[in-house]
């Protein structure tokens, strides 16, 4: 959970901010409004998707394409043309444009077949080639042999003895009778009938998109308004979240036409240079189909790699082709794609796949090309509806889990190491302090919370121990980083000055430690007192010698009682005893920081570790009382 930053204030009367959010909020699972009729929404939902697919389809790439036509339709309404018009030139030239493509390509297509008889003795030739440099002489023709061997085997009937087969092998074969088959009379609309069938789907499909497009960019603004009135009276929220759609989907589709393009110019060239028929037609091919995951740049390459294959008698052209192939695809998908899509869909590369998988299965092909951007909308959606919430839990590239919530959880789990290395990166990115306040403090909160709603004393301890090994480590780090300085050997020429001591249990012990080199890092001494030193029975012989200033490390919430007893107990040992109440985790009907102190008779209280420090710090500055008995 993510806890709000407080900057270092004095202990003044009034309310102060705390570090974490009040325990009553603190070690309880986010609410993902996850309940039980989600999955029954869930399911009813995919079902009419996939049986109504003939109508959802077409309108999920009219909207689709409507994203990338309405630039060019806005830019004519700037220069004073009528939405209508402007809505029909842009659809019209942009579905000229596709055809144009479509029948230029198969045109390309018809002549790669007619050229066949042509290219036949190259690759005869290249065949050749193949089998003759095969391991073994003739491996191919081995490997054939065997293979038919076997399955003359495998269609013999059983029981027949090897010599009957091979005997019934010597035989000569008996003719079949020869049977013809007459076909009825020339039947036109039967005919007519198998050669328009398979094309009557797609070119229905495209008519639904055509007249789709065509209702979205005439009526942006009253689809609009119908969407935001179904989505409910929340017209904030809403509107946001079809702004961040409508971002986050422009944004990929203009990242993936820059890196398409990135792929696609390279490569007409070098096909260009290389000597492959028709190389910028294979190139603006490729940079379309790379639109489609996975499957498109596998069809685009296949192309320019055929033309390679089937045209040159050698092998100098098919395999320059595969390297330049091979090289844009691995810079463009290592090097560009990293760089240009950076955050642009907000979804997890397993996010990615798995849309890819959903929709594929979901609604065929057309699935796989929709994929990125539906699954961007659903997310946006459940950043936004609470009941959609766990969309966003599962997919989106957000951090779900704060690095205070990261860190408890690693140190549950016992794993030390990585709970080192959020540590040591926090750390890196902020400052020390930062790193204690932020993240370590907030994750004993966690924990202390967490032991209020009944967490065993083997978690404490395991949080506690944890902490103490990452305090280590970064004492570690910054003696390293400070080794052989002059100003760190003068701070710490100035000895113990401060006592650190821990409230009542483990996990205040954990606080404490990190108060400790909280003050190391500034240059006071300082030392950790564990919590059975300030108990009844044991408080009256607490070393003070030496100290100036003692800080209570406090994670309950209300710890009024046990810090009244401990500076009374102190004060009348050692009245000049500066005392510090570091209180971590106060809930807010405790009363304020300020208020509780001077309750419990100290001199200060904090509620930040940067402020215990700063407040440790210059009462140190003050000359130690002599220990009083």
């Amino acid at each position: 959970m993510p806890t709000p930053e407080t900057s270092p204030e004095p202990p003044v009367a009034g309310p102060e901010p705390s570090l974490v959010p009040p325990p009553s909020s603190i070690g309880k699972p986010h609410a993902t409004g996850l309940n039980v009729t989600t999955p029954a929404v869930v399911l009813l939902t995919v079902a009419t998707l996939y049986f109504g697919r003939d109508i959802f389809i077409p309108f999920a790439l009219a909207v689709l394409l409507s994203f990338m036509l309405a630039p060019p339709v806005a830019w004519l309404r700037r220069v004073r043309v009528p939405r209508a018009p402007a809505v029909l030139l842009v659809v019209g030239v942009a579905f000229s444009l596709i055809g144009a493509l479509s029948v230029l390509v198969g045109s390309q297509m018809v002549g790669i077949a007619r050229n066949l008889p042509a290219y036949q003795t190259a690759m005869q030739e290249k065949i050749r080639s193949i089998r003759s440099v095969a391991p073994g002489g003739g491996a191919i023709d081995q490997t054939t042999k065997v293979i038919e061997a076997l399955g003359a085997e495998l269609s013999a009937e059983p029981g027949a003895s090897a010599a009957s087969r091979n005997g019934e092998a010597g035989r000569p074969k008996k003719e079949p009778i020869p049977v013809r088959i007459e076909s009825p009379g020339y039947q036109p609309f039967t005919s007519i009938q198998t050669a328009i069938g398979p094309l009557l789907g797609p070119i229905g499909t495209a008519g639904l998109v055509i007249i789709f497009i065509f209702f979205v960019l005439l009526e942006p603004s009253n689809l609009r308004d119908r969407f935001l009135r179904l989505a409910g009276g929340d017209l904030h929220r809403t509107t946001e979240a079809l702004s961040e759609a409508a971002q986050r989907v422009s944004r990929y589709l203009l990242m993936q036409l820059i890196v398409n393009a990135t792929y696609g110019v390279p490569l007409g060239i070098g096909l260009y240079f290389i000597g492959v028929p028709s190389a910028f037609l294979w190139a603006l091919l490729a940079t379309l189909l790379r639109f489609v995951p996975y499957l498109g740049p596998f069809i685009a390459a296949l192309f320019p790699l055929t033309l390679a294959f089937v045209v040159d008698p050698g092998w100098s052209m098919l395999l320059w082709t595969a390297a330049l192939i091979l090289g844009i695809e691995l810079i463009s998908n290592n090097v560009i794609e990293p760089w240009l899509y950076g955050s642009s869909t907000g979804l997890t590369p397993v996010a990615v796949i798995l849309a890819a998988i959903f929709w594929t299965l979901l609604w065929g092909p057309v699935g796989l090309i929709l994929a990125m951007p539906l699954t961007v909308c659903l997310v946006v959606m459940g950043r936004y509806v609470p009941q959609m919430e766990f969309l966003d839990v599962l997919l989106g590239s957000d951090p779900v889990l704060s690095p205070a919530e990261r860190l408890y959880q690693r140190l549950l789990a016992g794993n030390v190491e990585e709970a080192i290395e959020i540590a040591e990166l926090h750390v890196a990115e902020n400052s020390l302090l930062a790193f204690y306040d932020q993240v370590g403090l907030a994750m004993l909160c966690l924990a202390e919370n967490a032991r209020q709603h009944g967490a065993s004393a083997e978690d404490r301890q395991k949080v506690a121990d944890g902490v103490r090994t990452i305090v280590l480590d970064l004492k570690e780090q910054d003696g390293k980083a400070k080794s052989g300085s002059n100003e760190r050997q003068a701070k710490e020429s100035r000895g113990a000055s401060a006592l650190c001591i821990a409230g009542r249990g483990e996990l205040d012990d954990a606080a404490a430690a990190m108060l400790v080199h909280g003050l190391e890092s500034r240059g006071i001494g300082a030392r950790p007192v564990p919590a059975s030193a300030v108990r009844l029975e044991t408080i009256g012989s607490l070393d003070l010698d030496g100290a100036a200033v003692v800080c209570f490390s406090y994670l309950n919430p209300m710890p009024k009682a046990y810090a009244r007893f401990v500076c009374r107990r102190l004060k009348r040992r050692m009245p000049q005893l500066k005392i510090v109440l570091g209180l971590w985790n106060l809930a807010p009907e405790a009363g304020t920081a300020a208020q509780l102190a001077a309750d419990a008779g100290a001199d200060a209280a904090a509620v930040t570790l940067e402020e215990a420090v700063r407040l440790v710090e210059e009462m140190a500055m003050q000359p130690a009382p002599a220990a009083g008995a």
